[in-house]
Protein backbone atom coordinates (compact mmCIF):
# COMPACT_ATOMS: atom_id res chain seq x y z
CA UNK A 1 0.00 0.00 0.00
CA UNK A 2 1.56 3.31 -1.01
CA UNK A 3 -0.21 6.21 1.18
CA UNK A 4 -1.04 9.43 -1.50
CA UNK A 5 -0.34 12.94 -0.38
CA UNK A 6 -1.67 14.26 2.91
CA UNK A 7 -4.86 16.23 2.65
CA UNK A 8 -6.36 18.95 4.53
CA UNK A 9 -10.34 18.55 5.76
CA UNK A 10 -12.04 21.24 7.75
CA UNK A 11 -14.02 20.04 11.03
CA UNK A 12 -15.54 22.60 12.63
CA UNK A 13 -14.22 25.59 11.18
CA UNK A 14 -10.90 23.83 11.97
CA UNK A 15 -8.36 22.68 9.82
CA UNK A 16 -7.32 18.99 10.55
CA UNK A 17 -4.66 17.32 8.69
CA UNK A 18 -5.53 13.61 7.10
CA UNK A 19 -3.54 10.89 5.25
CA UNK A 20 -4.83 8.41 3.03
CA UNK A 21 -4.66 5.88 0.58
CA UNK A 22 -6.56 5.17 -2.73
CA UNK A 23 -8.46 7.89 -4.50
CA UNK A 24 -9.10 11.24 -2.69
CA UNK A 25 -11.88 11.91 -5.17
CA UNK A 26 -14.56 9.81 -3.27
CA UNK A 27 -14.24 12.53 -0.86
CA UNK A 28 -16.31 14.91 -3.05
CA UNK A 29 -19.54 12.37 -2.95
CA UNK A 30 -22.15 12.52 -0.45
CA UNK A 31 -20.95 10.36 2.50
CA UNK A 32 -23.17 8.47 4.83
CA UNK A 33 -21.56 8.19 7.98
CA UNK A 34 -22.18 4.85 9.61
CA UNK A 35 -21.29 4.87 13.61
CA UNK A 36 -22.40 2.24 16.64
CA UNK A 37 -21.88 1.75 20.39
CA UNK A 38 -20.10 -2.02 21.05
CA UNK A 39 -24.00 -2.84 22.82
CA UNK A 40 -26.43 -4.37 20.68
CA UNK A 41 -29.10 -7.54 20.40
CA UNK A 42 -30.11 -10.13 17.76
CA UNK A 43 -33.49 -7.80 16.83
CA UNK A 44 -31.03 -4.16 16.41
CA UNK A 45 -28.42 -6.11 13.97
CA UNK A 46 -31.24 -7.73 11.43
CA UNK A 47 -32.72 -4.28 11.50
CA UNK A 48 -29.40 -3.00 10.61
CA UNK A 49 -28.57 -5.61 8.03
CA UNK A 50 -31.67 -5.18 6.01
CA UNK A 51 -31.53 -1.19 6.03
CA UNK A 52 -27.55 -1.51 4.94
CA UNK A 53 -28.59 -3.63 2.28
CA UNK A 54 -31.25 -1.60 0.60
CA UNK A 55 -29.07 1.89 1.46
CA UNK A 56 -25.99 0.17 -0.95
CA UNK A 57 -28.36 0.32 -3.67
CA UNK A 58 -28.03 4.48 -3.77
CA UNK A 59 -24.69 4.21 -5.59
CA UNK A 60 -24.37 7.77 -5.70
CA UNK A 61 -23.53 7.87 -2.08
CA UNK A 62 -20.02 6.02 -0.27
CA UNK A 63 -20.10 4.79 3.31
CA UNK A 64 -17.27 6.08 5.95
CA UNK A 65 -17.05 4.73 9.18
CA UNK A 66 -14.29 3.43 11.63
CA UNK A 67 -15.78 0.03 11.23
CA UNK A 68 -14.43 -0.99 14.49
CA UNK A 69 -17.77 -2.15 17.06
CA UNK A 70 -19.45 -5.74 16.27
CA UNK A 71 -22.20 -4.11 14.40
CA UNK A 72 -19.68 -1.77 12.50
CA UNK A 73 -18.14 -4.64 11.20
CA UNK A 74 -21.05 -6.21 10.42
CA UNK A 75 -22.35 -2.95 8.46
CA UNK A 76 -18.92 -3.32 6.64
CA UNK A 77 -18.93 -6.67 5.56
CA UNK A 78 -22.53 -6.35 4.46
CA UNK A 79 -21.36 -3.22 1.95
CA UNK A 80 -18.34 -5.05 0.64
CA UNK A 81 -20.58 -7.72 -0.54
CA UNK A 82 -22.76 -5.13 -2.30
CA UNK A 83 -19.71 -3.86 -3.87
CA UNK A 84 -20.21 -0.40 -2.21
CA UNK A 85 -18.10 2.63 -2.13
CA UNK A 86 -16.28 2.90 1.48
CA UNK A 87 -14.09 5.16 3.32
CA UNK A 88 -12.29 3.28 6.54
CA UNK A 89 -11.26 6.12 9.35
CA UNK A 90 -7.90 4.19 10.86
CA UNK A 91 -6.66 5.23 14.30
CA UNK A 92 -3.32 4.61 13.70
CA UNK A 93 -0.87 5.63 11.08
CA UNK A 94 -1.04 3.96 7.54
CA UNK A 95 2.19 2.42 7.32
CA UNK A 96 1.25 -0.06 10.17
CA UNK A 97 -1.85 -1.40 8.31
CA UNK A 98 -1.52 -5.23 7.10
CA UNK A 99 -4.63 -5.15 4.19
CA UNK A 100 -6.19 -7.89 2.78
CA UNK A 101 -5.95 -8.84 -0.90
CA UNK A 102 -9.19 -7.98 -1.51
CA UNK A 103 -9.10 -4.31 0.21
CA UNK A 104 -5.60 -3.61 -1.47
CA UNK A 105 -7.37 -4.51 -5.15
CA UNK A 106 -10.38 -2.64 -3.53
CA UNK A 107 -8.32 0.56 -2.95
CA UNK A 108 -6.14 0.82 -6.42
CA UNK A 109 -9.63 0.55 -8.60
CA UNK A 110 -11.32 3.51 -6.49
CA UNK A 111 -13.52 1.28 -4.32
CA UNK A 112 -11.63 2.02 -1.27
CA UNK A 113 -10.11 4.72 0.29
CA UNK A 114 -8.31 4.92 3.98
CA UNK A 115 -7.79 7.97 5.83
CA UNK A 116 -6.19 8.55 8.90
CA UNK A 117 -5.47 11.59 11.31
CA UNK A 118 -2.38 9.58 12.57
CA UNK A 119 0.80 11.19 11.53
CA UNK A 120 3.70 8.11 9.86
CA UNK A 121 5.36 9.22 13.50
CA UNK A 122 2.57 7.57 15.90
CA UNK A 123 3.43 4.42 16.65
CA UNK A 124 0.34 3.10 18.98
CA UNK A 125 -2.79 3.17 18.86
CA UNK A 126 -4.63 5.47 22.07
CA UNK A 127 -8.26 5.58 23.43
CA UNK A 128 -7.87 9.47 22.15
CA UNK A 129 -6.92 8.13 18.97
CA UNK A 130 -9.97 6.21 18.97
CA UNK A 131 -11.90 8.83 19.96
CA UNK A 132 -10.55 11.61 17.37
CA UNK A 133 -11.13 8.46 14.75
CA UNK A 134 -15.00 8.87 15.17
CA UNK A 135 -14.73 12.65 15.32
CA UNK A 136 -13.48 12.78 11.42
CA UNK A 137 -16.22 10.69 10.49
CA UNK A 138 -18.52 12.74 11.81
CA UNK A 139 -16.54 15.58 9.93
CA UNK A 140 -16.30 13.64 6.77
CA UNK A 141 -19.74 12.59 6.76
CA UNK A 142 -23.03 14.50 4.88
CA UNK A 143 -25.26 12.54 7.41
CA UNK A 144 -24.85 10.34 9.80
CA UNK A 145 -26.60 6.86 10.02
CA UNK A 146 -26.41 5.64 14.23
CA UNK A 147 -27.20 1.89 14.04
CA UNK A 148 -26.89 1.94 18.34
CA UNK A 149 -26.92 4.58 20.94
CA UNK A 150 -27.62 3.56 23.89
CA UNK A 151 -28.01 6.10 27.26
CA UNK A 152 -24.40 6.90 28.41
CA UNK A 153 -22.89 5.72 25.51
CA UNK A 154 -20.09 8.24 23.65
CA UNK A 155 -21.80 7.13 20.36
CA UNK A 156 -24.78 8.81 21.49
CA UNK A 157 -22.72 11.69 22.59
CA UNK A 158 -21.17 11.78 19.26
CA UNK A 159 -24.55 11.74 17.45
CA UNK A 160 -26.01 14.76 19.91
CA UNK A 161 -22.94 16.74 18.81
CA UNK A 162 -24.31 15.79 14.94
CA UNK A 163 -27.42 16.78 15.87
CA UNK A 164 -26.67 20.24 17.15
CA UNK A 165 -23.99 21.13 14.15
CA UNK A 166 -27.47 20.23 11.84
CA UNK A 167 -26.09 17.41 10.29
CA UNK A 168 -28.47 14.86 9.41
CA UNK A 169 -28.49 11.66 11.79
CA UNK A 170 -30.60 8.71 11.59
CA UNK A 171 -31.25 6.03 13.78
CA UNK A 172 -32.86 2.25 13.80
CA UNK A 173 -36.03 2.18 15.50
CA UNK A 174 -34.88 0.43 18.50
CA UNK A 175 -35.38 0.26 22.53
CA UNK A 176 -31.61 1.11 22.75
CA UNK A 177 -32.20 3.98 20.42
CA UNK A 178 -34.98 5.85 22.27
CA UNK A 179 -32.65 8.72 23.81
CA UNK A 180 -31.34 9.85 20.18
CA UNK A 181 -35.27 9.41 18.51
CA UNK A 182 -36.07 11.90 21.57
CA UNK A 183 -33.18 14.21 20.76
CA UNK A 184 -34.80 15.02 17.10
CA UNK A 185 -32.97 12.15 14.68
CA UNK A 186 -34.86 10.98 12.16
CA UNK A 187 -35.85 7.04 11.79
CA UNK A 188 -33.21 5.04 9.56
CA UNK A 189 -35.69 3.95 6.94
CA UNK A 190 -34.21 4.14 3.44
CA UNK A 191 -36.64 6.86 2.51
CA UNK A 192 -35.59 9.10 5.09
CA UNK A 193 -31.87 8.87 4.21
CA UNK A 194 -32.16 9.29 0.46
CA UNK A 195 -34.81 11.90 0.86
CA UNK A 196 -31.96 13.65 2.65
CA UNK A 197 -28.98 12.59 1.42
CA UNK A 198 -29.95 10.65 -2.06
Amino acid sequence: MNPSADLAQSFGGKARKLWGAGDPAMLSRRLLGIISARQIDSDLALKSAKLLKELASLHELAFVGGWHSPLEEEAFHILLVQTATIVICVPKALNRIVLSADLERRVGQGQVLLLTHCSPKVKRISRDASTRRNEVVRGLATGLLVLSAPAGSATLTLAKSALRHGQPVFTVEHSMNRDLLGCGALPATFGNVRAALG
